[in-house]
């Protein structure tokens, strides 16, 4: 992939180049109607750079205009770009495997009811865990935020039943630690980011470097406008480094991640991933009775798929609370990035969603060929 991704062309991609523009007009529509202070989309398709569009500005003061290089708060978008990418890794070393029980990696720990949950159920969301657990309203530090999870009690055997957890990928990120010895942050940048050329995608990114990021939330806890500090709580107890959220990065990275792991193309000779490891995020790893869930990814049929009416029945992807979604649809060699700062506005995101399902429909219907 060109590493200037403002060089699109619409047509070469196998779009109409109107009907796409259709999508770009819809998050216009969201910065109009203050649904967020502003936003970036982008798609590419075939290896080229299809649209770019970028609207708004950073917060609600309306001082800084967004581009292709501001950070965004990816929340839950961590969890593939950064922890399920760097499990996989490990199994593609030959470090582990996805049916070692969690318990395996911590011996120290007494955690017999953790003792059937396994890697693959964490990373399916089948493990049992419930999807939250309140550990930074009291000011706990990191270590009692992990004394806490290793704490918390299973809602239903593991492998029984879907249920989102969040728990559950923060608890992956302890087991990167353990194996690597090296925090996630420091193993994800060292092993993906970086061979990737993902030179804006980082943990905990200070302003005072220079960077232009996108501000979410007012928080009283923290004394003000979050800008550059992880939005999640838990995340923010942990010092910013999660499995569960914490990763900041910019359009033009995520369109070289994204274009890195759609199948049948090859667009980086550095890339960290082999094929039988990409394979991994495109299958479903669970039963279709109880939802769509590939080894990082939402996959049909789960309903947490962010990705419109249009897209293929292979299609992956994944949203970030904070108003951020990725979809790739390998049938069509399409993949799309939507970074917003939905959070500023505080309400249940309802309206958001409407949005981007409409977004995702726009670029799907503009593909002619």
């Amino acid at each position: 992939m060109d590493a200037d991704i403002r060089q699109t062309d619409a047509k070469l991609a196998g779009f109409d180049p109107d009907r796409l523009s259709n999508a770009a007009k819809i998050l216009d529509e969201g910065v109009k109607n203050d649904l967020y202070p502003g936003g970036v989309l982008w798609v590419g398709r075939k290896g080229v750079s299809a649209l770019l569009h970028c609207t708004g500005h950073t917060d609600f003061s309306r001082q800084t205009a967004v581009d292709e290089n501001t950070l965004y708060d990816l929340a839950s978008l961590t969890k593939p770009v950064a922890t399920a990418s760097s499990i996989l890794l490990l199994c593609q070393d030959g470090l582990i495997h996805l049916g070692m029980p969690v318990t395996d990696f911590f011996p120290e720990r007494k955690l017999p009811h953790l003792s059937d949950v396994t890697l693959r159920h964490l990373l399916t969301h089948t493990s049992g865990l419930p999807p939250w657990k309140d550990f930074y309203s009291n000011g706990q530090t990191r270590d009692q935020v992990i004394e806490g999870l290793f704490a918390v009690s299973l809602d239903h055997a593991p492998g029984t039943r879907y249920a989102y957890s969040c728990l559950g990928y923060i608890m992956l990120s302890l087991v990167i630690e353990k194996v690597t010895g090296e925090r996630i942050d420091s193993f994800a940048h060292k092993r993906i980011f970086a061979p990737l050329g993902m030179h804006s995608t980082m943990y905990n990114p200070a302003p005072s470097a220079g960077y232009t990021i996108a501000a979410t939330d007012n928080c009283p806890l923290r004394g003000g406008l979050l800008v550059g500090e992880v939005h999640d709580g838990n995340a923010y107890a942990l010092g910013g480094v999660s499995g569960n959220a914490g990763l900041f990065s910019t359009v033009k990275d995520l369109a070289r991640f994204c274009h890195t792991i759609t199948p049948r193309q090859s667009f980086h000779a550095n890339s960290p991933f082999s094929p039988p490891v990409v394979q991994q995020m495109f299958a479903n790893a669970i039963h279709e009775r109880i939802g769509g869930q590939t080894i990082g990814w939402f996959i049909f049929p789960n309903d947490m798929l962010p990705a419109g009416d249009l897209v293929s029945k292979n299609a992956i992807g994944h949203s970030g609370f904070t108003g951020t979604a990725i979809i790739i649809d390998p049938d069509y060699q399409l993949c799309s990035v939507l970074l917003t700062n939905r959070v500023c506005r505080k309400d249940d995101g309802v309206l958001f969603r409407h949005l981007r399902r409409r977004v995702f429909n726009a670029v799907m219907g503009s593909i002619v060929c």
